[in-house]
């Protein structure tokens, strides 16, 4: 017979195979993050140049996480990527209290994110999204106990959800385009080539590639193909 945990995964499951509306299916998330014991979630998918989340965190705290990079300085982001297992943590463990983190940990406790569990997820062609229920409790003993496979369940369906809908994200990595860049990007999301675009812009071929090279390199893709997935996920073309 299914524990806590798996009947609160399980309303989660149902909820989320009937949603075709985002705003429903960020309920869902909530309802789940609350029957677990936590106020907050949050999924987090990050690659070097476009990182994105979906979250209900305080907006400011979302906005200032990508703005001042802590995706680099997040010992839950590194420990996760290390063991690839849900795991609890807390901005009293060790981990929080070494001296570059020290304003990190400080900031994300007066927003009232102070402990939680989080899942890593694989995301496929070498990148990982990550789950995160938080709780403004320092310690996460209040908490349910979250066995692996309901996490690993919870986190995948929320995944696949986020990577087949494309819910628009609550926060994101600055990525900024130039008008010519997200032109030349989305002509390329048409199948158009770069002297094919460059044709219709009126514009050199030489510039238009240009253009490309700057969009790719902003998105940190390694190719035009990766950078026009990259842009559309993140509704920039």
């Amino acid at each position: 017979m299914p524990g806590t945990p798996w009947k609160t995964v399980n309303r989660f499951i149902d909820a989320v195979s009937l949603v075709t509306q985002e705003k429903h299916f960020k309920h869902s998330l909530q309802t789940l993050a609350l029957g677990l014991g936590y106020e907050f979630y949050a999924y987090v998918n990050i690659s070097s140049k476009s990182s994105f989340a979906l979250s209900n965190y305080p907006k400011e705290w979302q906005d200032r996480y990508f703005q001042k990079s802590y995706q680099s300085l997040d010992p839950v982001i590194e420990i996760a990527r290390r063991t690839m297992a849900p795991f609890t943590w807390s901005l009293e463990d060790r981990n929080f209290r070494l001296t570059q983190r020290r304003g990190f940990a400080r900031e994300a406790n007066e927003f009232g994110i102070c402990s939680g569990t989080t899942i890593a997820i694989p995301a496929g062609f070498g990148h990982v999204s990550f789950l995160t229920f938080a709780s403004k409790d320092q310690s996460p003993g209040s908490h349910v106990r979250l066995d692996h496979v309901p996490a690993i369940t919870a986190a995948t369906f929320t995944h696949a959800f986020v990577t087949l809908r494309r819910p628009r994200a609550t926060a994101s990595s600055v990525v900024r385009l130039a008008p010519q860049e997200a032109i030349c990007l989305r002509w390329a999301a048409e199948g158009k080539s770069m002297r094919e675009s460059a044709t219709l812009l009126g514009i050199k071929y030489s510039s238009a590639r240009s253009y490309l090279d700057n969009a790719r390199d902003k998105l940190g893709a390694v190719s035009l193909i990766q950078a026009v997935a990259i842009a559309t996920r993140l509704h920039l073309i």
